[in-house]
């Protein structure tokens, strides 16, 4: 039976610093966030219990009753959706510090009281998962909390993950720091990283990072695209008054394709899409087409859209 529903709401699961959810959109109209557990902080988890919550959502789903906070999401498609009790889709967010610190960044404020925050033991919930069941090699785990390699768990829990033939291990690093982990999962052909660089200068990145890494990172990046070229891929946010211009696209593009890059994302800086949602400016859609257009042309074989991106395309062909 064809129905409408995502990945996430029917086998998705993502721990935050507070709380389990389903995913981790957070621009579409519905807001997102689907909450399991509230007030988290690493407590014994009762399976049955939330068996019984996601199951009512994939059971309402099917009656074509979507939660209010899924409405008008980009990810929500029309199929046959498997029937399983396995989390597909887990997301590891349960930290916020990072040694970066991004001017889009929700912390960026408060970055003292981010970076001193305590986060819960992450490693003994997935391993308990692993050991019910619930987590298998198909399962895709994201990392998308403050910065995974100074998580102090990071090699820890990329030794169970890569011991258990997790296949498929996406992890959001600033590049900052390099990781040997990360490289060994590379070249086991089963971590992809994303890298938002959001810049092809010097000068650009500072002004974005706040930090006097750009070299590093690019150095980093080269390092890890040459244990595994196709699994290293760089991010372009698109952030309106800063990074919004062609040339500093091409000058990212340059870069990517300097260092063997063959598949890129893009999005747009969520504040300002939040705000700008209903009146986004002809020139935005015009610098996303541009990059579509382009990344082929500097011999890159993807370009995948994240979440605001993904809702401008398909609110055009809605059209």
């Amino acid at each position: 039976m064809k129905y409408k529903s995502c990945k996430y709401l029917e086998n998705g699961i993502a721990f935050f610093s507070n709380s389990i959810e389903v995913c981790c959109t957070s621009s579409n109209i519905g807001g997102g966030s689907i909450k399991l557990i509230e007030n988290y902080n690493g407590e014994k988890i009762n399976w049955a219990e939330l068996e019984k919550k996601t199951t009512k959502l994939k059971e309402e789903a099917q009656k074509n009753i979507l939660p209010k906070e899924c409405k008008n999401c980009a990810y929500l498609i029309e199929k046959e959706w498997e029937q399983t009790n396995i989390f597909k889709e887990v997301l590891i967010g349960h930290w916020t510090y990072c040694n970066c610190n991004c001017i889009y960044c929700y912390t960026e404020k408060n970055k003292e009281i981010f970076n001193a925050q305590k986060s819960y033991s992450i490693f003994p919930i997935i391993k308990e998962m692993i050991e019910k069941g619930l987590i298998t090699k198909e399962t895709t785990i994201s990392f998308g909390g403050g910065e995974p390699t100074i998580l102090t768990e990071f090699e820890d829990l990329m030794t169970l993950l890569l011991n258990t033939d997790i296949q498929n291990i996406r992890i959001h690093t600033d590049g900052i720091k390099y990781s040997k982990a990360i490289e060994k999962g590379l070249k086991e052909n089963k971590i992809t990283i994303i890298t938002s660089v959001d810049s092809g200068s010097k000068e650009i990145y500072k002004k974005i990072k706040q930090q006097d890494t750009f070299e590093a990172v690019w150095n980093n990046l080269k390092k890890y695209a040459n244990a595994k070229k196709d699994s290293v891929k760089t991010k372009y946010v698109i952030i309106p008054s800063i990074n919004d211009n062609i040339s500093e696209i091409n000058k990212w593009l340059t870069k990517s394709k300097e260092i063997g890059i063959k598949n890129i994302t893009v999005d747009i800086e969520d504040n300002w899409y939040k705000t700008h949602i209903n009146k986004i400016p002809k020139y935005i859609y015009q610098l996303l087409d541009y990059i579509l257009n382009s990344y082929e042309k500097y011999g890159m074989k993807s370009c995948e859209l994240y979440e605001r991106a993904l809702n401008m395309q398909n609110s055009r062909k809605a059209t």
